[in-house]
């Protein structure tokens, strides 16, 4: 552990080193419209149409499966499934607007869910086999954690579900693929929800007074910086500190999402590189006066390093389970949290004064 902590201090002074460069203040008024027309257009659209290409691949893998029961279609759903897992991690920062509505976000992202009900719901459907929950129409209709990722994580990569090679196809199958079915639904809506007409994408980009919701294309920029600072503390808090614990005898990592189909590394990396891309797709960093252009540099190396940090974990190959107790994977994974809150504080303090903007509290600051 002595090498983890000589690299935290070193890590630690990275992020105070960052932290003493003047914040600068804006000369004068930033035009934010094309800024924000830029997230939407080359950042969070094309984002969603990946998840819903991503969903609906895997929906034919799963209905391909149930047609024909083997070990090779089983393997190609599965590795759709790490498709989408990827495609739906890159999204997961924009949980407002259309996600947001009839609970679409929850219906794709059931977690964390800690008392297990949401797991015991999808035991149950595969108990009693319920019948309703073949149909995506009725599946919609039932709790939103039986019709997810988490819920087709379980029913693709739990120890039972070596019955899906098997012929013929049973109530399992035809469970997952109405699942892959109520994801597609549901991406597709939240895809439809930013682009139709009178979208979520049309209600930013013609904020102002009479706006319901943002006063200033200012406001509906400071929404996408607040949505990626929640995105990466909702990484180092609740998906690496509250998972692994302080040291390795307290680690749960049976909490984390995607621990069964072993993604749970993948998933973390892609939230990441979706901030990334986030701040150098859209003209984000553009935005930044010069005297404060550095921080789109500092943000890209904190995530890099944190990214790397993970990468490496991967590459090792052993399962989430082991990995997540054993000491030094223990130690990198808590050293991991210091470029990711590093890069927070940048978002959350440094790009709002370089360009005159206030964040406000968001859904996981304490009381």
């Amino acid at each position: 552990m002595t090498v983890f902590w000589i690299r935290t201090a070193a890590a630690a002074a990275l992020v105070g080193a960052f932290g003493t460069a003047a914040l600068a203040q804006p000369a004068e008024p930033i035009p934010f419209r094309p800024t924000v027309s830029g997230i939407i257009g080359h950042v969070v659209v094309p984002a969603y149409d990946d998840l819903v290409r991503a969903a609906d691949a895997e929906h034919e893998a799963v209905a391909a499966l149930c047609e024909a029961p083997n070990e090779e279609a089983l393997a190609t759903a599965r590795d759709r499934f790490a498709d989408l897992v990827r495609a739906f991690s890159s999204v997961e920062p924009y949980r407002f607007g259309p996600a947001r509505e009839e609970n679409r976000f929850e219906r794709l992202f059931f977690w964390p869910d800690r008392r297990g009900i949401g797991l015991r719901q999808v035991q149950g459907l595969l108990a009693e086999e319920d019948p309703s929950a073949l149909e995506v129409e009725s599946l919609q209709d039932k709790s939103v954690a039986v019709q997810g990722l988490i819920a087709l994580d379980y029913v693709l990569s739990d120890d039972d579900a070596v019955v899906l090679a098997e012929t013929p196809a049973g109530y399992r199958c035809r469970y997952a693929e109405a699942i892959a079915g109520a994801i597609l639904a549901t991406a597709t809506d939240i895809r439809d929800g930013w682009t139709g007409e009178g979208g979520y994408g049309e209600l930013m980009l013609s904020a102002g007074p009479d706006n319901p919701i943002y006063r200033s294309h200012g406001e509906a920029l400071q929404e996408f910086l607040e949505a990626a600072r929640e995105q990466l503390q909702i990484v180092s808090d609740m998906k690496i500190r509250a998972i692994v614990g302080e040291e390795p005898d307290d680690a749960r990592p049976k909490l984390s999402p995607f621990w069964r189909s072993g993604l749970v590394l993948s998933s973390m990396d892609a939230n990441l590189a979706a901030i990334l891309t986030l701040q150098n797709d859209s003209g984000l960093a553009e935005l930044l006066p010069d005297d404060a252009a550095f921080n789109a540099g500092s943000l890209a190396f904190q995530i890099g390093e944190a990214r790397r940090v993970l990468s490496e974990l991967a590459a090792d190959g052993t399962p989430w389970i082991e990995l997540a107790e054993e000491p030094e994977a223990h130690g990198q994974l808590l050293y991991a949290t210091i470029p990711i809150d590093g890069a927070l504080e940048i978002l959350a303090e440094r790009y709002p004064a370089a360009l005159g903007l206030i964040l406000g509290f968001n859904s996981l600051d304490g009381d």
